[in-house]
This record gives structure tokens, sequence and C-alpha cells, in this order.
């Protein structure tokens, strides 16, 4: 018997019992689903992660304390700028920011906010764009101007408008003063994960204000979180890390207090989390498929027994046993191939929806998906082996006198 012949058997043993082999094929096309849909989740997280440090640069050390509970003596300062430059001549560029909490007062509508207090200099450390206005100028950290800058969805909520340059708010810090402050500049809304969070009035809005005014506000606290500086892309930045590490501790004395990281550090802690997610949701997503398969050995067996005399008579007009064996493997891979089929059909709509969702690029690439219908072939033909041997080893004889 022909390799075709046998095809157009499982097909008309397949269609004769179309709701047992539908109901069969669901577990094979849940496995392959879900299998395409994590990859494709995953694929498109870590890229748009990749994405965002490429926008931002690879290429930056952050310097911070090693203990939570440094001292005031061990502080990081502005007048540390000198020490690093000095240290690292090669570095692009530098900056820093603290953060404290406040709220802001717009007529009679209030709203927490998360307060950067930085330089004119951190814009060029993240993704940021400007939608109106600019951003915080060296001027308006070295004369404390009372300015701010807020973010789109910000302006279009409590201004009804993008460009509320020269609008006025009322903020209160942490201390419980009250200022004024005119806003200089609205950065561009991104459309990322972020998205929901900026533009929801219960979550703390984010703005950014020179960061000697900030310190001023907050009982001239001369602290800064960290320090950031920017290399080329062919400089080691592990040596320069470690050169302004212990520069910044030899200006202060003391030794073991400072610690220096890099966005690529960053970027592989991301990449190996999102790895190791991805891999127990993948592992799921196998034993389902496993599951499938145990249905199809299910099914075949059922079909073995329900076909007994069938195959008795086929067997006395003159079938091989290899003739048995390919029919039952060959309705095993159509099983699995179709539902491989589905299976990717439906994980590739889930995966763009899901990616649509959550506002990241949808990434479902072809070798994933060649490889999860070659996957769903195999499993047909491990999992049709057993019920086709069963099949093939009945005794001819016996198989006739089977009522």
């Amino acid at each position: 018997m022909s390799f075709f012949e046998s095809f157009l058997q499982a097909l008309e043993s397949l269609k004769a019992n179309k709701l047992r082999s539908i109901l069969t094929m669901l577990g094979v096309i849940m496995g392959v689903f879900s299998i395409i849909t994590i990859m494709a989740i995953g694929n498109a997280t870590e890229r748009y992660i990749d994405s965002q440090f490429e926008r931002i640069g690879a290429n930056l050390l952050q310097i911070g304390y090693k203990s939570l509970n440094a001292d005031s003596s061990e502080w990081l300062k502005l007048e540390d700028f000198e020490t690093i430059k000095k240290a690292a001549p090669e570095i692009k560029n530098i900056s820093t920011y603290i953060q404290q909490l406040g709220t802001l007062r717009i007529d009679t509508k209030t709203r927490d906010a998360l307060v950067y207090g930085t330089t004119a200099q951190y814009k060029d450390f993240t993704p940021m764009e400007m939608a109106t206005g600019r951003f915080i100028s060296d001027f308006d950290v070295s004369s404390r101007s009372k300015v701010i800058v807020v973010d789109e969805y910000f302006a279009k909520r409590y201004f009804n408008k993008v460009d509320a340059v020269g609008e006025v708010v009322r903020f209160k810090s942490g201390t419980g003063a009250n200022y004024n402050l005119k806003i200089i500049g609205v950065t561009k809304a991104e459309n990322d994960l972020m998205a929901g969070m900026l533009d929801n009035e219960n979550m703390p809005t984010y703005i950014y204000m020179p960061i000697t005014t900030v310190q001023q506000m907050y009982y001239n606290n001369k602290r800064l979180d960290s320090i950031m500086v920017s290399l080329d892309k062919d400089v080691d930045y592990i040596e320069v890390g470690n050169r302004i590490v212990r520069a910044l501790e030899l200006s202060k004395g003391k030794d073991d207090i400072y610690i220096s990281y890099s966005t690529q550090d960053a970027q592989k802690i991301f990449s190996s989390i999102i790895g190791v997610i991805s891999g127990v949701l993948l592992v799921i997503a196998v034993i389902t498929l496993i599951v499938g398969g145990i249905g199809i050995i299910n099914i075949l067996l059922v079909s073995v027994t329900e076909r007994i005399r069938e195959i008795g008579i086929r067997k006395a007009l003159g079938a091989q046993k290899k003739d048995i064996v390919l029919q039952f493997i060959t309705e095993s891979i159509i099983m699995t191939g179709i539902s491989g089929l589905i299976g990717i059909i439906l994980g590739v709509i889930g995966g763009n929806i899901i990616a649509q969702v959550v506002n990241i690029p949808p990434a479902v690439d072809v070798p994933v998906i060649v490889m999860a219908f070659l996957g769903s072939i195999l499993l047909g033909l491990i999992f049709g082996v057993y019920p086709a041997k069963k099949a093939a080893d009945l005794d001819p004889i016996e198989s006739l006198r089977y009522e």
C-alpha cells in the first residue's frame, strides 16, 4: 500500500468519527498554541527591552552605594562630578538624580507626584522626547529655578492640551511647604508598558525638577541617589567603573562604600529573568502537548479495538504488517499535523493580540513556527507507534472471528 492510499484511508477514518477526532486534537492544539504564544510574548518582551536599552545606550555606568545605610560622610554629592571627570576623562557625559514624593494641585484637583530632581544632562541618559517646551537647563540648576517638566498624559488630563508650557501648578513637598512651579516642558507620551500607569490619576505622576531646587525643598539635603556616566562603545566599562569607584572612595577617605554597574549588566539580568519565566511556562506548555499526545494514543487504541475485524479482512486479503502500521501512524500524524497548524495559527493571533494589549511590538519567529509544526508531526509519529504495532500484531484468524 502506498503512502497516498494510507493517507486517504486515514482521512476517511477521521471523517467517520469527526467529533471524537476534534476532541482528541484539542490537547495538541492547546499545547502548540501555548508554545507559540509563550515564545512570541517572550521574544517580543526581550526585543522591546533591548530596544529601550539601545535608545539610551548600552554603554552607561551607574555609581551607587554598597550599603543602604551610608552615613553623611559617604554621600555622593554634586561636587563629586569633578572627581569623576578627573578620574575618567574619557567619559562623554555625566548626570544624577534624586527621588522624592510630593503633591501637585491644579485648581481644585490634586495628584500625587514622584519627583525626579536632576540635571540638564539627564535627558541624554533616558529615551524621553519632548512634546513641547524644553527640559531642565544648567541655568535652572545653578539658579534653583522653580520650574517643572511634566508628561503628556498629565498635560492633557489637567489642562486639556499638550502644550501646557507656561502654566503654573502648586506643589507641596514632603516637608509640608508649598511652592508655585512653572511648567517649562512636556515629555512625549510613549507607546509602552508604562502608558496605562502614567494616565491613571490614582497613580503618582512623574515630574522633573532641577536637582538643586529639590534639595532646597527637602531640608537642603545634598545626598544623591546615584551618579550616571556615559562612555564610548569601545571603552572597557568595567575598568572605568572600578577607577571611578577608587577615586571616589579615596576622596572620602573610606574603602568599599561604592559600586559601579552598567546598563549591559541590567540588560543581562532582565534577559535572564525573561528567559527563566519563558522557560517555566514553556515546560508547562510541553506538558500540555504530551498530555495531548497521550490522548492520541488513547483514541487510536480505541480505533484499533473498533476495527479489529476490518484489520483481519485486510490481512486475509494480503495486507502486510507494514501496511497496517503505515495506516495508523498516518492517522496519528494527520491528527497532530492538523492540530499543529491550527495551534500555530491561534498562537500567532494570540501572541499579536497580547502584544497589542501590553503595547509591545509582536515577535513571532518563523523558525519557532517551523519547529512547532515539525514537533507536532514528530509527536504523532512517536505516539502512533504503539497503537500501530498493536494493530499490526493482531492475528488475522482471531480478528475475523471478532464480533
